[in-house]
């Protein structure tokens, strides 16, 4: 049994460390839990990292993400590194079915736990693995049932004007704190981190509510949901930029694998899924840039909008699209 988690244990499951711990041998399992965070709290400081993620249900039942970000960490939204590490997370959170709106900040002994109603628990390491490209390992565990309890929600104060960029300088501007801001871009399919920070996004997030009344809006257009949609091909078209705009693949610096095209589409419907994805090229939704001898693919920034228009509405009035399509687009008059 070992006392402390040593450097050699983080290249192992949390789950195994913690159990081989004294704590947890004498029957304190949640000082093991924090002594696995405390490890690996300190890694997220440098630029590789090991993040250990403790999951289970809260005391109403929903999915709950315990993190190595300490919970003063979270309310003074820094250092970098694990400000980094909670938006990152919150942005996985959300790639794994979160509600958006329903993700709470809380304070598990001194360590920072969202909540994250609808996360579906398998998707968890693989979204947390997507959204944290430069961490050493990433590995989940779950808590032992008694562990969590009813945590309270951390304080999370509005961001003080010119004290920092990004996030900071959009939560500054609409009176909230960093995380308000990371969970809104979220929710909208937003990148929450790196290029696209601009002063541009804060009129919209005013209208999302974070400041004020939301301008008037305009008369709703004419759209399906995904899943309402009656096109396969147009439907997946549109999960497919959902999940690249939520891992922030936006402009050359930030491509993926073409494979994404197919990914979540049954076998026997990935030579459709690969037709729609030469098809968003044709369309010039996405851009390709060759990596090492593969092809990857990004989202055009200037195309944007016609993106965000076919994610949400199911809109577009692109020829090459149109003819990929087997049911008309929102509003459209079938021929004939």
């Amino acid at each position: 049994m070992a006392r402390d988690v040593t450097f050699s244990d983080l290249a192992r499951d949390p789950a195994e460390v913690a159990r081989g711990l004294v704590a947890w041998q004498r029957g304190d399992a949640d000082e093991a839990v924090r002594q696995t965070l405390a490890a690996s709290a300190r890694e997220t400081h440098g630029r590789t990292y090991t993040l250990w993620v403790w999951t289970g249900r809260g005391a109403e039942g929903a999915p709950v993400w315990v993190l190595p970000v300490s919970a003063s960490a979270s309310t003074a939204f820094g250092p970098r590194g694990p400000a980094g590490v909670l938006v990152r997370c919150i942005a996985a959170a959300v790639d794994a079915g979160a509600d958006a709106k329903g993700i709470r900040i809380l304070d598990w002994e001194g360590w920072t736990c969202l909540e994250v109603p609808g996360a579906d628990d398998d998707l968890a390491p693989l979204a947390l693995a997507e959204r944290n490209p430069d961490a050493a390992r990433v590995a989940t565990a779950t808590l032992p049932p008694e562990v969590i309890g009813d945590p309270p929600e951390v304080e999370l104060p509005p961001a003080r004007p010119g004290r920092g960029t990004g996030l900071v300088a959009l939560a500054a501007a609409v009176d909230a704190h960093p995380v308000e801001v990371a969970i809104a871009l979220a929710a909208r399919g937003q990148p929450v981190e790196g290029p696209g920070m601009g002063p541009e996004l804060v009129v919209n997030l005013r209208n999302w509510g974070l400041e004020g009344e939301p301008r008037e809006e305009e008369a709703p257009r004419p759209g399906y949901g995904i899943d309402d949609d009656p096109c396969p091909r147009r439907r997946h078209a549109r999960r497919v930029l959902q999940r690249l705009l939520r891992m922030g693949k936006v402009g050359t610096g930030y491509h993926t694998a073409f494979d994404h095209m197919y990914r979540g589409a049954p076998a026997d419907q990935r030579h459709d899924a690969l037709e729609v994805g030469e098809a968003l090229l044709r369309a010039g939704l996405l851009g390709e840039k060759p990596s090492v001898g593969q092809r990857h693919v990004y989202l055009r920034r200037e195309a944007l909008p016609e993106i965000h228009a076919l994610i949400e509405r199911g809109e577009t009035t692109d020829p090459v699209l149109a003819a990929v399509w087997t049911a008309p687009a929102p509003g459209a008059t079938p021929p004939g």
